[in-house]
């Protein structure tokens, strides 16, 4: 009897709100990949977002289906079917808020910046939007974004490594999981096959080539890599405690990371040290890129070092570069991949030290 009224107050509570269910699984996807979301590669992230997308690949077909014929429901789902809406958004909010999450660690250069803001965008297009009959259809180029997003973190963290044989890859098994799932819904769509080429081939198609193209622009981040943390020091030296970094800057500046603004001694060094997370397995080489400003030429590379990187630590690999050799004036440091994709970067200001006294050192452990 009190199950009963519960349910009657439930469904009337659902058709009063109707209109305000796509904020409230939005908001519930984003909180609830706040609490869950930790590492990338961690399996059972891994296995929730595949999981996910398996779930949501039978919701949209679903839809699909019922677009050419009634859809059989299963029993078991017969009690919550009409709230599949619900539940598909919470499950394209929670992979695009987890694909955005993990994009924006590794975003650092402002043509990547502008794929975060184009997710982001989509990710509000898909809470807030109604398209009609077209829902479907974007239903499943947002399905075909989670697809390939996911190959694309998955890849690197079984193979350890990032570059163009890894994305490419990644590219073909979101292309042979399509694939799989084309075949099972054909024989299901016979009564409308026009539905497989506008509502499935050409999301997906549109999806992967823009992928594509924006991957060679060096426009995607560089998932799963990403800098925690850089600062530039007047000294780093390597202790069983860790890194042991000096620098002179007042304690006042506590939005800068270590001597942002660099006073220059003559026989001064200029230390960059970094922090830079990769997934556990992940044994790879990037490079870490000094930069001079002209005024009259721009961004000049100075050296680009390169640097091996290990993954599994949880504060991320550490590393330390440094530089003799410099002027005073605006300068940069940038890690990129080897294929110069960019995943940190760090600003600072070389100024000449008029002073001769005695320099307070402070310290800091890493």
């Amino acid at each position: 009897m009190y199950l009963a009224r519960f349910k009657i107050y439930i469904n009337a509570l659902y058709i009063k709100y109707e209109r305000w269910v796509p904020c409230v699984s939005f908001l519930l996807g984003f909180l609830f990949d706040m609490v869950m979301l930790h590492r990338i590669d961690e399996p059972v992230v891994i296995f929730q977002q595949a999981l996910y997308l398996v779930i949501a690949a039978y919701l949209i077909g679903a839809e699909l289906i019922a677009q050419t014929r009634e859809f059989l429901i299963p029993s078991m789902l017969s009690k919550v079917w009409k709230y599949r809406e619900f539940f598909l958004h919470f499950l394209l909010g929670t992979l695009l808020n987890s694909y955005a999450i993990f994009y924006f660690k590794s975003v650092s250069a402002f043509t990547s910046m502008f794929f975060i803001v184009l997710l982001v965008a989509l990710l509000i297009i898909n809470e807030f939007k109604r398209f009609g009959k077209s829902q479907t259809q974007v239903h499943l180029a947002f399905l075909s974004l989670c697809s390939i997003s996911y190959f694309i973190a998955l890849v690197p963290i079984v193979v350890g490594s990032i570059g163009v044989i890894p994305f490419l890859s990644a590219v073909l098994l979101s292309i042979g999981s399509f694939t799989v799932y084309y075949f099972i819904l054909k024989p299901k769509l016979a009564a409308n096959p026009l539905l497989l080429k506008t509502h499935l081939l050409k999301p997906f198609a549109a999806i992967h080539i823009v992928f594509v193209m924006l991957y060679f622009a060096n426009a995607i981040p560089p998932v799963p890599l990403s800098v925690k943390y850089m600062g530039i020091y007047h000294g780093a030296e390597k202790t069983e405690a860790g890194y042991e970094l000096t620098y002179t800057r007042p304690q006042w500046k506590f939005w800068q990371h270590g001597d942002q603004t660099f006073l220059a001694r003559p026989g001064d060094a200029i230390y960059c040290y970094m922090q830079i997370f990769s997934p556990t397995r992940f044994k790879d080489k990037l490079q870490v890129r000094w930069l001079y400003w002209d005024e009259n030429r721009g961004w000049l590379p100075s050296d680009a070092i390169p640097l091996q990187v290990l993954g599994g630590r949880e504060e991320g690999f550490r590393a330390v570069t440094l530089k003799n050799n410099f002027q005073p004036g605006l300068w940069r440091v940038r890690v990129e991949t080897m294929g110069n994709q960019e995943i940190g970067r760090i600003d600072f200001d070389v100024v000449q030290d008029e002073t001769d006294g005695v320099r307070y050192l402070h310290k800091d452990i890493f």
